[in-house]
């Protein structure tokens, strides 16, 4: 099918590509801007953008000074728009609980706990994401603590868990899995939040215009597999820093949960908020977000 020619957006610059922690752009482009960069595979991937003789790891150390500034004290928009009032609601934690955020970044949800009168603990294996996560003050204080999702030992137990947004960056999800369950009290709660596994997935999935029939539609290239896929923060710069995003299906991710001993109490899926300027592909654009929702929330149970 003939692609039609590169357009640019109504709704403004985009931004350099999103982390991903959030991938969160969703503006739905031309079908001309789908360029498959990449596939299954660990560490480098040969002909993609990552370049050679570039490695990649999951650490974000590197990248937390930038990503600290896109994200800052509230997060960003469709943060505040989107997955902190979802978080909550499906969530729901509860004065005086004690809750355990793994992978807190810079606490932009630690801190929306901690505003509920939770006390928070949020940990993260990033030192710098850390520091700039004690640089927000909040009541009550939060404890900050530099620690990998995986080694929970010591911290006590926990009423809740959360996960905002990290779970694709964490390569042994069943070890995390199963360290938070440990940590959990009976009837504790945890909840996963990601970029949505069937519609979000780097270099594998995109928009496309079909104009014949007026209307946005999502490419999806794979799915079923599980990928390890890099992903450069600043493409076309020789030294960027880089990070691996992992994709797993529904299926993968709920067998994660339940080996780890957990149930599924609650499953949502999030939409964008935002609206498209008027112009000809406005009602397409506004009609696709309703369809592809961005995020999957699911909400786990120790019983």
């Amino acid at each position: 099918m003939p692609q039609p020619p590169r357009r640019p957006f109504r709704s403004g610059p985009r931004p350099g590509p999103a982390p991903a922690r959030e991938q969160e752009r969703d503006r739905p482009p031309s079908a001309a801007s789908f360029r498959p960069r990449g596939g299954p595979g660990h560490g480098k991937t040969p002909g993609t953008a990552a370049g050679p003789g570039r490695d990649h790891g999951t650490s974000w150390e590197k990248s937390a000074d930038w990503y600290d500034r896109i994200i800052g004290e509230r997060g960003s928009e469709l943060y505040q728009a989107v997955v902190i009032p979802g978080a909550l609601n499906l969530l729901a934690p509860k004065r005086g609980e004690k809750v355990l955020d793994l992978g807190c970044g810079q606490g932009v949800f630690s801190r929306a706990m901690a505003q509920k009168g939770c006390e928070v603990t949020g940990i993260d294996a990033a030192p710098t994401l850390i520091q700039k996560a004690r640089t927000y003050p909040v009541k009550p204080p939060i404890r900050y603590l530099v620690r990998d999702a995986a080694q929970l030992e010591g911290l006590g137990e926990f009423d809740a868990a959360s996960a905002i947004l990290c779970v694709q960056n964490m390569e042994h999800l069943d070890v995390v899995a199963t360290a938070a369950a440990k940590v959990l009290k009976p009837g504790g709660r945890m909840l996963w939040v990601v970029n949505h596994p069937a519609f979000r997935i780097p270099r594998q999935s995109a928009w496309g215009q079909d104009e014949e029939r007026k209307i946005q539609y999502r490419r999806t290239d794979a799915y079923s597999s599980t990928l390890s896929i890099p992903i450069v923060m600043h493409p076309g710069k020789a030294d960027s820093e880089s990070t691996i995003s992992f994709h797993r299906s529904l299926q993968t991710l709920t067998a994660t949960g339940f080996a780890a001993g957990l149930v599924l109490g609650g499953i949502e899926e999030w939409y964008s908020h935002k609206e498209s300027q008027p112009g000809p592909r406005a009602r397409a654009e506004n009609r696709a977000r309703k369809e592809f929702p961005l995020f999957l929330a699911l909400r786990w149970e120790k019983r």
